[in-house]
């Protein structure tokens, strides 16, 4: 049992090192697309939690409402189709290089 919890905390600090080797790797374009990727989530998150509980209705907040998706507050850069392309290109490399990682 503790060989286990040491293998999986091994596994816990390569995940860790492979997200802090990603970030050192980060062009200051894609650090700025990421944190105001962030900001429009966390804006987002906010404005579904205050309608939800001014607005109970029947599906109480637990399917996504098409009439909030004009409110995310989303910049032109994240709307652009080739750069969310590139975003899951990269994610997908980094995915599938992790699953190299022991």
């Amino acid at each position: 049992h503790k060989k286990s919890k040491r293998a999986q905390t091994a596994k816990q600090r390569a995940r860790v090192d492979l997200v802090k080797e990603a970030e050192t790797r980060l062009t200051p374009d894609e650090r700025q697309r990421i944190l105001e990727r962030k900001r429009a989530e966390d804006t987002a998150q906010a404005e579904e939690h205050t309608l939800t509980s001014q607005e109970e209705g029947p599906s109480k907040g637990k399917e996504v409402d098409p009439r909030n998706w004009g409110g995310a507050n989303l910049e032109d850069g994240e709307l652009d189709v080739e750069a969310q392309k590139e975003a899951l290109s990269n994610w997908e490399r980094t995915r599938d290089w992790s699953k190299t990682v022991p």
